[in-house]
């Protein structure tokens, strides 16, 4: 799992991160088209604090890796 900072793009963090993309959605990011966004940009934008969004990807990614279900 890679350090997630703020100045991460949304692409650099899908890419590196499975199941990140589900985070995303769920916050209406948009990881394709919008992925060269910073997450401090795209926090802003969606209106969710970077550390909320920060511990979601780190949390489903840590399930996947361990095998568990999303």
């Amino acid at each position: 799992m890679m350090n997630i900072t703020k100045e991460n793009t949304v692409a650099e963090v899908v890419a590196q991160n499975m199941g990140a993309d589900h985070v995303f959605s769920k916050y209406k990011i948009d990881f394709c088209c919008g992925g060269g966004a910073t997450l401090e940009a795209a926090c802003k934008e969606s209106n969710i604090e970077f550390e909320v969004l920060k511990k979601e990807i780190q949390e489903i990614v840590h399930k996947i890796s361990n095998g568990s279900k999303v």
